[in-house]
């Protein structure tokens, strides 16, 4: 049996109907375009009407032909045909303009969809991306929405134009012979009746599809990044048995899926059948009792037959609608989820989805302010009790200090007494159950009704160096001015503080070299010196180095030590070191152990006692 994975929850493989907010969701993409969308719908429309009417003039033509009277009594043959083409050509000039406009104005709706799940996803609590397998972001970000635009960016188009010729048919058969609409409404209540027989099945295997999707795609990603320890300890064997089993798992829901489509298929096709046999031979005796004309039940016949098809397709892509529907559903359920307490959607942000929104006054207030125009700025740890989820133990208990304003403050303790955690609780990257923790008296305001600053004006406040260089793919400049308000000048400066202006200068393209992803064509001190850079460019009142020095070589250990001591003198300083030397010259020390505090005093006192039990 296939590996099903453990982590699919119920609401990714739920059958039955569709969210409540999906459709309100739809209507916040559409709206905007819904004036031109109902024009093109309107050509549309009488575009189909023009080339399917030419079958009905065709038959008007025959019953003229053999002495009835028609509506088009009274016109020469070369007329009718001049009448034919112009109906042809009109309604193909419709029909394409139909296509091309409802299938630009579709696409732009989904994609402004797809921008605003991705800001409401970029604003989520970093628990959902702790808990959240990579694989299954990543499948809702491409396949689901690879199915969702597949269809409404211009599919829909044609799936549209099977409703109009639907609408035609039934309306021309009605002008040829009503008695036939009774065959049409026949095949469609059965048709309409197999698909709802359908329904559910193929709803739920093409959820299964979607989930299946995510585990294999999430095991691949981490196999690929830690390709150099799986060869070391030789595990190639295992992590391959794996991702077969999860790929199988995945083929065979998609073999589930096209059994469903296929047996669905085959009994529309049944459908068809049968209306044309039934068509063919009541034909025979309407004429032979006068009931209809050749020429009508021609006209009739076409249409029936070409109904039957129509009909099927309309219920084969409606199927296919079905499927976007679940990618729409599938988004749509990142970009109702709560966001990070403190956060807001840009003004820009177009669907009311009750999430909070800055106004356009309050983002240009805030992109001139800062939180202290000084140099430097305290920091107020007050009773701190901290854990990353409710169902895990506590990481910080009771921690309670506070950083005076350009005072230097290292961190010490073992692996898990609580170091980065502490960090990860001074942005705020995680709810605090107790306590506050507050820059200059100011705390950000995590809620509505709370009170505070805003929570981006307060991280502003602090650069970060980690110990883990962080690097985005573009341009050099782009990743020390990420916000691009910043002269080249200042950017040179600052290279020459970290002795990398000489190494910049000697690329071919300069401050536009390009970062490949995560800095991969960079050295590790490289990175980390391009960090220390980006964060001298912040001028933020408080610097924040966790474990910085770790991994890099002599030379660059210098210069970032350097930059403790000189570049950031004026700043108030919080680091944590690996290597104790680096903390020497720090005004204080705080130990922390088992997330509590052991000991917080001058460097030359708690340094000592710290080394010492380091030895024991």
């Amino acid at each position: 049996m296939s590996e099903r994975p453990k982590y699919l929850s119920d609401g990714e493989t739920k059958g039955g109907g569709y969210s409540k907010t999906l459709f309100e969701s739809l209507s916040f993409a559409y709206r905007p375009f819904l004036a031109r969308i109902i024009l093109c719908l309107v050509v549309g429309l009488l575009g189909r009407g023009l080339l399917l009417a030419n079958t009905n003039v065709i038959g008007y033509w025959v019953d003229e032909i053999v002495g009835k009277t028609t509506p088009l009594s009274g016109l020469s043959s070369e007329h009718i045909i001049f009448l034919l083409c112009g109906m042809a050509l009109t309604g193909f000039l419709l029909t394409l303009t139909f296509r091309v406009s409802f299938s630009r104005l579709s696409a732009q709706a989904i994609s402004t969809f797809y921008d605003e799940v991705t800001l409401r996803t970029s604003r989520l609590p970093m628990s959902f991306f702790d808990t959240t397998p990579a694989g299954r972001i990543i499948t809702r970000f491409s396949s689901d929405y690879g199915n969702v635009f597949r269809l409404f960016g211009g599919p829909l188009a044609e799936f549209i134009s099977i409703i109009f010729d639907l609408t035609m048919m039934i309306i021309l058969i009605s002008v040829a012979n009503p008695i036939y609409l009774v065959f049409v409404i026949f095949i469609g209540i059965m048709n309409f009746l197999v698909y709802k027989l359908n329904q559910n099945r193929l709803r739920t295997s093409r959820r299964e599809l979607s989930a299946s999707r995510s585990p294999s795609i999430a095991h691949f990603a981490e196999t690929t990044q830690g390709a150099s320890t799986i060869r070391t300890f030789r595990r190639q064997k295992s992590f391959g048995e794996r991702f077969e089993r999860l790929d199988r798992y995945f083929l065979n829901q998609k073999l589930n899926t096209t059994k469903s489509l296929i047996s669905f298929s085959f009994q529309m096709n049944s459908l068809t059948a049968l209306l044309l046999l039934i068509t063919g031979v009541s034909a025979y005796f309407m004429v032979e009792k006068g009931w209809a004309t050749v020429g009508s039940v021609g006209v009739a016949f076409s249409f029936i037959a070409l109904s039957g098809n129509t009909v099927q397709m309309f219920f084969e892509w409606l199927t296919q609608f079905e499927e976007a529907m679940i990618g729409v559903e599938r988004l749509d359920q990142y970009m109702r989820m709560q966001m990070e307490p403190g956060s807001h959607l840009p003004s820009y942000a177009k669907f009311a989805t009750g999430h909070p929104v800055y106004s356009e006054s309050v983002e240009k207030y805030l992109r001139s302010r800062r939180l202290t125009e000084d140099r430097s700025a305290s920091v107020q740890v007050q009773d701190v009790w901290f854990r990353y989820r409710e169902d895990l133990p506590w990481v910080l208990k009771g921690v309670n200090f506070e950083v005076k304003a350009g005072e230097r403050l290292g961190i010490v303790g073992r692996t898990g007494s609580g170091k980065s955690s502490l960090i990860q609780a001074l942005f705020y990257l995680y709810p605090i159950d107790k306590g506050r923790i507050a820059i200059n008296t100011h705390a950000p305001k995590l809620s509505e009704n709370g009170s505070g600053i805003d929570l981006n004006l307060y991280r502003q406040s602090m650069a970060f160096i980690a110990q883990e260089p962080i690097l985005f793919q573009g341009t050099l400049r782009f990743n020390l001015d990420i916000k691009d308000n910043l002269p080249d000048e200042k950017l040179w400066a600052v290279l020459a503080q970290v002795g990398l202006d000489a190494w910049v200068r000697a690329q071919p393209d300069g401050l536009f070299m390009k970062i490949e992803e995560r800095g991969k064509n960079l050295s590790l001190g490289e990175r980390q010196l391009l960090c220390m850079a980006r964060c001298l460019l912040q001028e933020a009142p408080i610097v924040i180095m966790d474990e910085a020095t770790s991994s890099v070589d002599p030379q660059s250990e210098e210069i970032m030590v350097k930059a403790t001591e000189e570049f950031f003198s004026d700043r108030t300083q919080i680091i944590i070191a690996h290597r104790l030397s680096t903390l020497a010259k720090c005004d204080r020390i705080l130990w922390l152990q088992n997330g509590e505090i052991v000991a917080l005093g001058p460097t030359d006192e708690v340094l000592p006692r710290f080394k010492n039990t380091e030895l024991v």
